[in-house]
């Protein structure tokens, strides 16, 4: 025999509540510039904001850069210096790259230009 935990509307105001809660604690939104006179982007990139109890934290999976801050835009501006940092180190030691790093230096060639 089943037992029945939650009902119908309690299983519904449940998963309500829950999506609500992924929704208000991570964010995706889409970064068109590095803030930076010497590079620029070619298209936006998407970057995940992940707001913890006090401090935000904003992540670049597709180089795993990240940043944290105790303000969104304190984040973002971390993770932007964060990103050039990776590029340029990247440039400066191509000869000697991994593999992955290779992959990342070949992205981040697309999508970045020096001015």
């Amino acid at each position: 025999m089943q037992e029945t935990i939650l009902t119908p509307d309690q299983y519904k105001d449940l998963s309500k509540k829950i999506i609500h809660a992924v929704d208000t604690r991570y964010r995706i939104i889409p970064l068109n510039s590095l803030k930076d006179r010497k590079y620029r982007l070619k298209v936006p990139v998407h970057v995940t904001l992940e707001f913890d109890e006090d401090k935000v934290i904003a992540n670049f999976d597709d180089i795993e850069a990240f940043s944290y801050a105790d303000t969104a835009s304190e984040a973002i501006e971390l993770l932007c210096s964060e990103i050039i940092q990776v590029f340029e180190d990247l440039v400066e030691d191509r000869e000697n790259l991994g593999t992955l790093p290779r992959k990342w230096l070949a992205y981040l060639e697309e999508i970045i230009e020096c001015r």
